[in-house]
């Protein structure tokens, strides 16, 4: 029962996980496209690579806006960050002990990575 729960929780995990990063239609086409779970890990890390290039670009212009103790605090803040999304994807991808678990921690990567990279940008504005 507790293991059909989990697995059940898994895969809404695994549909949501990537439901905000779905927008892209690189993704979403790459998604439509994919069969197994190989395939959809592939297409979220993909698609985590191009959003990692996007937070470094919105990280460098953001520390760059930044003066005095607020550039610090931002250098901090961004390394606290990244192992903060490393181990809570690492835990939401080890959820299950199957298959979808790949999907759900690279899902969870490219959701932290997406969103941090929005927060980024915000800092500094259009």
């Amino acid at each position: 029962m507790i293991r059909t729960t989990l697995a059940t929780g898994a895969l809404i995990l695994a549909v949501c996980g990537t439901a905000a990063a779905a927008d892209d239609s690189a993704l979403k086409k790459c998604m439509d496209g994919a069969s197994t779970t190989a395939d959809m890990v592939s297409c979220n890390v993909k698609e985590a690579k191009v959003q990692d290039t996007r937070l470094n670009n919105a990280y460098k212009t953001a520390l760059a806006a930044q003066e005095g103790t607020r550039r610090q605090q931002l250098q901090d803040l961004q390394r606290l960050w990244i192992k903060y999304r490393d181990a809570n994807c690492g835990f939401i991808g080890s959820a299950t002990g199957g298959t979808i678990d790949q999907v759900n921690g690279t899902g969870c990567v490219l959701d932290m990575t997406q969103a941090r990279a929005q927060e980024l940008e915000d800092l500094v504005g259009p």
